[in-house]
């Protein structure tokens, strides 16, 4: 797997395990209790899918940007100011007050998830995982910085489905491991988004940084013209 593709899956993993540490007992599992047990799985995999076509959205968003970014000559100095964001961002946390969400965004999904909660059905079950993607929330923040570095769509789309499949082992047995987990474990594990998006913020600087070496292309008369994973190639004008 590309590098750049390990660090979402990182990031979703260490994000979901946050999500755990710090939640703890408070952590809301599924209604699936209310659904005929045949249907259970079928509850459980909707429900993700919902969430996993959210963040594929967010990432094409973003890897348009990127993409025009990219075309702009401008990807560089980009990666490199989201890479110093999350340093700051990372220091800014450790200030920031409790009560502080994005109340306005907040109060409207939450809104929306409290009445397909009213009425479960397998349909609403994906749109419960869908609206909670959307959910303003840390690691999705690191994951969309590190989207905005990608070169397309389709590259913003595949990077947020990689951190979205990071999530899962510990989304899908969220009741067991809170059950499992002494308070001192679930302290140490709401310490690995931070660690994670120090890591990510360098990786984006790093990768800034590398990029310099194609900004000549610019400079001499050269389109160009984005392949691959975030390789730039070049097409001399005749």
């Amino acid at each position: 797997m590309n590098v750049w593709y390990v660090t979402a899956l990182l990031t979703g993993l260490a994000g979901s395990l946050h999500c755990i540490g710090m939640c703890g007992p408070l952590a809301m599992a599924l209604p699936v209790g209310r659904f005929p047990t045949a249907q259970r799985g079928l509850v459980r995999g909707l429900y993700h899918a919902g969430r996993l076509l959210a963040y594929s959205l967010l990432g094409a968003v973003v890897g348009t940007l990127g993409q025009g970014l990219l075309l702009a000559d401008l990807q560089r100095p980009v990666a490199i100011g989201a890479g110093v964001w999350l340093l700051l961002w990372v220091i800014w946390a450790k200030t920031l007050p409790g009560g502080f969400h994005a109340s306005a965004i907040t109060g409207k999904l939450t809104a929306s998830l409290a009445r397909l909660l009213r009425q479960p059905t397998l349909p609403h079950m994906a749109g419960l995982g869908f609206l909670n993607g959307l959910l303003p929330c840390g690691s999705v923040y690191v994951a969309l910085a590190g989207a905005l570095a990608t070169p397309s769509p389709v590259a913003g789309a595949a990077y947020m489905l990689v951190f979205g499949l990071g999530t899962l082992p510990a989304m899908i047995g969220l009741n067991v491991l809170i059950s499992r987990l002494t308070p001192l474990t679930r302290q140490y594990l709401g310490r690995s988004l931070p660690v994670t998006t120090v890591l990510v913020a360098l990786w984006l600087i790093v990768r800034g940084v590398g990029l310099s070496g194609n900004t000549s292309a610019s400079h001499s008369g050269a389109i160009p013209v984005c392949h691959g994973n975030g390789v730039l190639l070049t097409a001399k004008g005749q």
